[in-house]
């Protein structure tokens, strides 16, 4: 066996001479990607044939699933060509590769939550191939079954557990039958049982002349699965080999590829350092993504955490910090921690330096100063006026210290480098006096020099006798810095490595060599009663809406039997329309999680426009075009605005508010122009006692829903509300789904205008400018996600009739007119209150 410095040398092209004899189903040609201040990817090779599962496989950012990325059209290449079955893909479009035949499983799955599983698989595999939606459920159910896993295809993705969530991702993939298949890191949340399922299936592909390219971590699985095996290391090809003819050691030694090379300090177990005494001390420790983790830290030690990403190492060290929930025990010098507190936490001495350092670690508009001082505030500060001065001099000593690269003290933290600022969050840490320091990724996005200078703060922290927790990708580092090391998989820590053994080499072979399953209680199946689903959908807060209309109008018929008369009923519904046809819209906006202000001022723009062109006298058809007209424009302004320049919804709907309100102020001054006889006697025209109107407001309702669940427009705009990344992965145009919303909106607009007009009878915009806040109302008692995605316009149609109803409280219970406004407040209030607490119990259970 080859040395790693041989191998080093050997690396390069490393394709065995004899060749696999199926057709190229997949050629990435020189592939070049790079971010901001990385190269991703080198000029990368890679075919993968017929018949043939050919792994893929490399450390912690080596660059395989950008390769896949690319594959699969979610990126673009800086250069290089994709093929696919011998067809050029011409852009980066996943429709396109999709429709060349190639399938993919993300490590990320790209599932809409608010959407159901047989929703989110007909938008991944094609509605032609689902059978339409109508048909979707059933087919999805029989791709589903064979998994045994109890998920059914009409429950919703966020009810889903992790694992659940995996399988539908494969499932929808393999339902497409591809020519090609990417797997990236398929088995992560899956059960022995549920991995040998997921290799017959993908077995059975290759036997049909179908091409798989497996993406892991996890080498036993590779020898198992896969016919030839690509190294990638740092952004490019390290060699291609015949499973059969390498071990799980050859491929480990590809993957490292290189020896130790950067100056560490001393380790405190060979300077003599780590003291007996327990400074921390896990039990049992379990939350989000691990399970029942116990490991204690010495005072004077670096204990390091690793494993594949994705295994628990994060969530594992953030509960240590009380940022994330937990159940077990953590002591601190002999002393119990409350758990989920950082608060609690901090004050037993535990420091956390986060990895992502500009949302967490250093505050950006303030001063290297300020950051520098920021725990001992009370040390510089007298009565509670802070001391420039006494910033100044303890900044400027941490700065002498640590070699800070900064004009002053007083100069902001943000226009210093990554590694200067990193320095800062350490400096802030040692001022600290920490029992424990908990440090995740300290030197991602540093450079060479300021991480040999981190490397001695790290270290000279742990010589003062803290507890030093690492959480770090990069094994070289683990290697020099670590006295142990704690390899994590599937959220359990699987080995400990001690003295010799913690060797870049031997952390990168235990945590592909893991075979360990992710502890989990058996599943239960997803396939509830009619009635449980029924209450978790979004036509659930319609009942309970329609309920209190039902109690509210008892109480007050019992108090004024005048309530339910023909006059107060008409005058009652009659109202509600306006309401319906302005819910609707906003709620069209809110589905794809966008937002309008401008619907009132719209409504009164139009209503002052139709002031000049429906009236005795004018012609009511040409004057109802250029209501819709005007209403197309704004419309398109405002969505234009949106996804063009990628504006906030707020910002550009409260410009064009403000225009609107101008434009018709400008128009008319003063109200004028009456409302054509003509108009008046259609908008009044009466069924029984109700108006024709409100009839025409619950059939545009119920066209809405129903064009929102069984049509391609509904789905694709709750895909783009529910999550617009995953949304564009699956090849929908969010830009697209927005802008027609937003034109959609204002359309909608005209009927209530039309009705507004009619009611009060003359041009004056200024009673328009209130349905911006009565449309927000509604949307949230019909209970919507102000966020997109979910939604009812059924709902729609219960809230706007309660909103009417509470306005007329007041008139039949002698109540004064304040409680016209206070009455639709409270209940909204509540409403979003209860709303958002049914949300929190679905989203723990």
């Amino acid at each position: 066996m080859k040395n790693v410095s041989e191998l080093a040398q050997a690396d390069g092209p490393a394709e065995q001479s004899e060749q696999h004899n199926g057709e190229v189903l997949l050629r990435l040609t020189d592939i070049v990607k790079s971010f901001p201040g990385v190269r991703a990817l080198s000029d990368v090779t890679l075919e993968v044939r017929a018949g043939e599962v050919h792994a893929l496989v490399g450390e912690n950012g080596a660059g395989k699933s950008t390769l896949m990325a690319v594959a699969s059209g979610a990126l673009e290449p800086d250069a290089g060509t994709v093929e696919i079955g011998g067809t050029l893909l011409t852009a980066a479009s996943p429709d396109e590769a999709r429709s060349l035949g190639l399938g993919i499983v993300r490590q990320d799955p790209a599932l809409l939550l608010d959407l159901t599983v047989a929703e989110n698989m007909a938008i991944g595999v094609g509605y032609t191939r689902a059978g339409g939606l109508r048909a979707a459920p059933a087919w999805a159910q029989s791709k589903l079954d064979p998994w045994e896993m109890g998920i059914s295809a009409r429950a919703r993705v966020s009810e889903l557990s992790v694992e659940q969530r995996f399988v539908v991702e494969i499932a929808k993939a393999l339902a497409l039958k591809p020519r090609v298949l990417l797997l990236d890191e398929p088995t992560e949340h899956l059960s022995i049982e549920e991995v040998q399922r997921l290799f017959r299936r993908v077995r059975e592909l290759v036997k049909d002349s179908a091409a798989v390219v497996y993406i892991s971590h996890r080498i036993p699985e590779v020898l198992q699965i896969a016919d030839r095996i690509t190294v990638l290391r740092d952004g490019q090809t390290r060699g291609t080999y015949f499973a059969n003819e390498v071990t799980e050691t050859d491929i480990i030694e590809r993957v490292v590829g290189r020896a130790l090379d950067t100056v560490f300090p001393p380790k405190g177990s060979v300077a003599g350092t780590v003291r007996e005494e327990e400074r921390l001390s896990v039990a049992g420790l379990t939350g989000h993504q691990f399970a029942d983790v116990s490991f204690s830290v010495r005072a004077g030690e670096i204990v390091g955490l690793a494993g594949v990403q994705g295994n628990g190492q994060t969530e594992l060290i953030r509960a240590l910090a009380g940022i994330e929930s937990a159940s077990g025990s953590i002591s601190i010098a002999g002393s119990s921690v409350r758990l989920s507190s950082n608060t609690a936490a901090a004050r037993a001495g535990v420091v956390y330096v986060p990895s992502d350092r500009h949302a967490e670690g250093v505050f950006l508009p303030l001063t290297v100063g300020e950051n520098v001082v920021m725990k001992k505030l009370r040390s510089v500060s007298r009565g509670g006026v802070i001391s420039e001065k006494n910033i100044t001099k303890i900044a400027d000593e941490q700065i002498h210290s640590l070699g800070i690269k900064t004009p002053s003290s007083r100069t902001a933290v943000g226009s210093l480098s990554g590694g200067n600022q990193q320095k800062v969050v350490l400096a802030r840490t040692m001022l600290s006096n920490p029992k424990v320091l908990l440090a995740e990724e300290p030197t991602q996005g540093v450079d060479a020099g300021a991480r040999i200078d981190i490397y001695k703060i790290l270290r000279s922290i742990a010589d003062s006798g803290a507890a030093v927790v690492l959480l770090s990708s990069d094994g070289v580092e683990l290697e020099g810095l670590c006295d142990r090391v704690l390899i994590m998989s599937r959220g359990s820590v699987i080995a400990e490595l001690e003295g010799a053994d913690v060797t870049e080499a031997e952390v990168t072979r235990t945590a592909l060599t893991s075979t360990s399953v992710r502890k989990r209680e058996p599943f239960k199946a997803t396939t509830a009663t009619r009635l449980h689903g029924w209450m978790r959908g979004d036509q659930s807060p319609a009942a309970v809406l329609g309920l209190l209309v039902a109690a509210l109008a008892i109480v007050i018929g019992v108090s004024n039997p005048a309530y339910f008369s023909a006059f107060s009923l008409n005058n009652l519904l009659f109202i509600a329309a306006p309401l319906i046809f302005i819910g609707i819209a906003q709620q069209v906006v809110v589905m794809g999680s966008g937002f309008d202000l401008s619907v009132g001022p719209l409504m009164g723009f139009l209503v002052v426009t139709a002031s000049f062109f429906i009236i005795d006298g004018g012609n009511l058809v040409l004057g109802l075009a250029i209501l819709v007209v005007a209403a197309l424009a704004v419309g398109f302004v405002n969505g234009f605005l949106v996804t063009r320049f990628n504006l906030s919804p707020v910002v550009v709907t409260l410009a064009m508010a403000l225009a609107l309100q101008g434009t018709f102020l400008t128009l008319r001054n003063t109200p004028g122009g009456a409302v054509s006889t003509q108009l008046s006697a259609v908008v009044f025209t009466n069924v029984g006692f109700v108006p024709v109107a409100t009839i025409v407001a619950v059939i545009i309702a119920l066209l809405v829903e129903f064009a929102l669940r069984r049509t391609r427009w509904g789905v694709e705009l709750r895909a783009v509300g529910s999550r617009k990344d995953a949304a564009e992965r699956l090849g929908i145009n969010s830009k697209r789904a927005h802008l027609l919303s937003y034109i959609l909106t204002s359309l909608l607009v005209v009927p209530a205008s039309v009705l507004q007009f009619a009611q009060i009878g003359i041009g004056d915009g200024r009673p328009g400018l209130s349905f911006t806040l009565s449309s927000v109302t509604v949307v949230v008692l019909a209970g919507a996600s102000i966020f997109g995605g979910r939604g009812s316009f059924i709902g729609v149609l219960a809230a706007a009739l309660l909103v009417a109803q509470v306005l007329g409280v007041p008139a039949f219970l002698g109540l004064s007119g304040a409680w016209g406004y206070w009455l639709p407040g409270l209940i909204t209030i509540c409403a979003a209150v209860l709303y958002a607490q049914i949300r929190r119990i679905r989203r723990n259970s």
